[in-house]
């Protein structure tokens, strides 16, 4: 499981690929088929987070993972459950 961290992250475009960068990482050196990104520290995220997890959840794909996103806060669910009309990510709200 990858958890950002001890300290209140805010992802937006300027923080946006280090998000990404560390996402990719977890999932090169993951052992397990499911990735779970503990999203507890995120206080604010915009569309780029969002773009980043649907780039992560495709890149888990391809790598033969699955990811799934968890223990967002209100703010950050509401965001992606309007953003992700696709269903393109595996939400556990």
């Amino acid at each position: 499981m990858l958890g950002i961290g001890n300290a209140d992250w805010e992802i937006d475009a300027s923080s946006a690929p280090a998000f990404n960068a560390l996402l990719h990482d977890t999932i090169d050196t993951s052992h397990d088929w499911l990735v779970s990104v503990d999203c507890s520290d995120i206080t604010f995220m915009d569309s780029a987070a969002f773009h980043v997890l649907v780039n992560a959840t495709e890149y888990a794909v391809r790598r033969g993972h699955a990811l799934v996103v968890r223990n967002m806060s209100p703010s950050c669910a509401a965001l992606l459950r309007l953003c992700d009309t696709d269903r393109e990510l595996h939400l556990e709200i």
